[in-house]
């Protein structure tokens, strides 16, 4: 990129946005008094938003979260849940839904050989998200990252939880919560400088719209361009965020909104290979196994409606709707690995290009409230859910397909080739869409004065069929062809609880929950489909909220049982053919959760959580998920110095991983054939240290110095196969932001 053009933009974009920012909030030189006037003005600005807002709050702790169909205080939720508030992502500097999992407690992020990026919890992949409390799907292979400018926190619930999200894995469910517009004018602005020409600039503004303050909105913007430490690699974000919020009466809110988020790069997507013996290549951590021609674009629309109606303060009625678009698509070279050893060229490059993506849509219709019998005290969630996920995988003929001559390790960076030219779509590539729907409801009775109990299911349904579209050579659809398609109907998810109040501040708790995975696309004995696959969590745990509630304390145990993954019966040949298959054992993972969140004492906030788990294959007894490490703590704690130094604000934290290892079987092209040969990569423990500091230069701006793997520690933040996937995590990085509220 050229830098020159780089500079202009990057200043055009702050001139621009500090210029709007200051045109709606000017800023005056204060004296103390005005300051302190100004400080009281502040602290009245409310969020119309629900309770469990942690925005303003400056808190890394909060009493609520919205991810069980809340607000819910997270004592009396029987599962582990933990929140990353808007302060704990403004103060790590964490910018996007990845960067934010990395922190997270208990959860594993790793990115595949195409670039995609999974999170797991408790040895399993987490496939259900929520925005808003609204679930979605996403049936292509990857999922967006999402910009974290326009949420206010993201809640993460670990282990099964098919009670609201219907479909998915025992590993855990997400809920990025929007934010929403304020009952008074405020807005805000940052801009960013940080290591590899990383520049960012974000705007947001907000408050009432007109008609005495019954029409509020928000809007917020993100411009970012960067490039990698690997080279050649670079990208671009554009990121749009608007929402309206009318009182239509006292008691209803009707709230509607739109975001848009687009990247546009040369992001590298294949990770690196191993040698043919699964020994690491050791690259230099800035080469990247890419061309300046590769390139890869991802956009996300959203628009989402929403209508809350209060009958009273017990009883709530919410219809809301959601609409989701992501779509990407990629040129890029594939290497192919394992390297040989001798001669360090690749197997057999290939260069493709596909788009690819998820539309979903989603509408969602609740009742909550609480009502008193026979002298005791229930709440009550009852609902029922629609949604429909189409994934999209149309491939393209690339001319040249073959490359010329043989290259290697040792091309890179730096590798010249002709840029191929993508021609027309190749023909026969599907496109798969999956509906959901169920009823759900959920009761929480007081058993006793201390003693509750909860009861719940969802009773759902779930259809998946696959389209093949064909084209010819131009390019032109000439059939489209609908896969029979499969369902699972009938299927009841239950959902169980105790909990006992131990006093006003501790709660105990034990509870059984389950989430179902279809797989009626399997043939079995007698020419019937597979079960779904179940996962089952029990767990029992203690919650306290401490200092007033201005600190959380979570310990839990777990044990989830995953069964009836469909396999090959291996005495029939593997024809290809959908029968006939057999459930497999059971997948059994167990462990312990502790954490710590919020103010230690007055100034000191912290963010703690150590995870153990053991997962396995009950049938061989070999590791589920090496990826998950036995072993893993994350802190993170800020602290505000007083008297002389009372302007600064130091912190710090830290990751440990214990040894982390991947094996198994993978794809190899040799001579035009596909083979599936065995591999094992390790890696041993390692510890990633980051550092923080912050100065309020006056009430309203301040600077943030963010410091990342500050010893620059060299290590694979995922361990791939030996055809790839293999990524080094990122070496020391240093960003400086500048803050303005007002």
């Amino acid at each position: 990129m050229n830098n020159r053009h780089h500079l202009s933009r990057y200043t055009l974009g702050v001139s621009a946005l500090a210029l709007a920012v200051a045109m709606i909030a000017p800023v005056r030189h204060a004296s103390a008094q005005d300051s302190a006037a100004a400080q009281v003005v502040l602290d009245q600005v409310t969020l119309n938003a629900d309770a469990a807002t942690t925005e303003g709050t400056g808190s890394y702790a909060t009493q609520k979260a919205s991810i069980t169909r809340g607000p819910e205080t997270l004592k009396d939720v029987p599962q582990t849940v933990s929140v990353m508030t808007q302060q704990v992502l403004q103060d790590q500097n964490l910018t996007t839904m990845s960067d934010a999992m990395r922190k997270a407690p208990g959860i594993v992020v790793t990115q595949g050989e195409g670039g995609e990026t999974s999170f797991y919890a408790r040895g399993f992949q987490i496939k259900n998200y929520q925005v808003d409390g609204l679930g979605t799907s996403y049936d292509s292979t990857y999922t967006p990252d999402f910009e974290m400018a326009i949420y206010d926190r993201l809640e993460i619930l670990r282990g099964a939880e098919g009670l609201f999200s219907g479909a998915g894995e025992p590993g855990g469910t997400l809920n990025l919560v929007r934010k929403r517009p304020t009952d008074q004018l405020r807005s805000s602005f940052a801009s960013s400088v940080g290591s590899w020409n990383n520049h960012r600039v974000e705007a947001d503004i907000g408050g009432p719209l007109g008609l005495d303050g019954r029409l509020r909105g928000r809007m917020v913007g993100v411009w970012q361009d960067r490039d990698f430490f690997y080279k050649p690699s670079e990208e671009e974000k554009h990121v749009l965020y608007g929402v309206l919020e009318y009182d239509l009466t006292p008691s209803t809110l009707l709230t509607g909104g739109v975001a848009y988020q687009h990247l546009q790069g040369n992001r590298w997507q294949s990770g690196l290979p191993t040698y043919t013996d699964g020994s690491q290549i050791g690259l230099p951590r800035d080469v990247a196994l890419t061309v300046d021609w590769a390139r890869r674009n991802e956009t996300i629309r959203e628009t989402y409606l929403s209508l809350e109606h209060d009958f009273n303060s017990d009883w709530r009625l919410k219809a809301s709707a959601m609409r989701q678009r992501f779509d990407y698509d990629y040129l890029r070279l594939n290497t192919n690995g394992p390297v040989d050893p001798a001669t360090g060229s690749f197997g057999q490059p290939t260069m493709f290009s596909e788009n690819n993506g998820n539309h979903s849509d989603v509408v969602d219709l609740n009742l909550t409230g609480r009502f008193d019998a026979w002298g005791r005290d229930y709440n009550l969630v009852v609902g029922a859910d629609w949604r429909r996920s189409y994934g999209k995988q149309i491939r393209y003929n690339v001319s040249p397909n073959s490359l010329p001559g043989d290259f290697g390790i040792g091309d890179f960076p730096g590798l010249v080739l002709p840029e191929p030219e993508v021609t027309t779509r190749d023909h026969g590539w599907p496109a798969w869409g999956a509906k959901q729907m169920g009823i759900y409801g959920k009761l929480d009775m007081e058993v006793t004065d201390r003693l509750k109990a909860t009861v719940g299911g969802r009773y759902g349904r779930y259809d998946f069929s696959t389209i093949y579209e064909f084209y010819d050579a131009d390019g032109n659809l000439l059939t489209r062809n609908t896969d029979g398609g499969w369902s699972d109907t009938g299927i009841f998810t239950p959902y169980a609880a105790l909990s006992y109040e131990l006093t006003p501040d501790w709660t105990a708790y034990g509870s059984v929950t389950e989430i179902f995975k279809p797989q009626a696309n399997l043939i079995g004995a007698g020419n019937t489909p597979l079960d779904p696959i179940t996962g089952r969590n029990y767990e029992l745990g203690i919650k306290g909220e401490v200092m007033d509630g201005a600190l959380n304390v979570a310990a839990a145990v777990y044990h989830i049982k995953r069964k009836g993954e469909g396999f090959r019966d291996p005495s029939l040949p593997d024809d290809g053919s959908p029968c006939c298959y057999l459930p497999s054992g059971e997948i059994t993972s167990r462990g312990i959760d502790l954490e710590v969140s919020g103010e230690v004492q007055p100034g000191w906030q912290i963010m703690a959580a150590y995870s153990y788990n053991h997962n396995k294959n009950d049938a061989d007894g070999v590791a589920y998920h090496e990826l998950t490490p036995k072993h893993m703590f994350k802190l993170w704690t800020d602290y505000d110095l007083t008297g002389a130094w009372s302007k600064w604000t130091l912190g710090g934290g830290v990751t440990v991983k214990s040894a982390q290892a991947n094996s198994g079987t993978y794809w190899l092209r040799v001579d035009d054939q596909w083979t599936r040969p065995e591999f094992q990569i390790r890696q041993g423990g390692y510890a990633i240290w980051d550092a923080h500091a912050k100065y309020r230069i006056d009430d309203q701006w301040s600077l943030d110095l963010n410091v990342n793997n500050l010893f620059d520690k060299t290590y694979y933040s995922t361990i791939g196969t030996p055809g790839g996937g293999n990524w080094y995590g990122e070496p020391r990085s240093a960003s400086l932001t500048l803050r303005g509220t007002f």
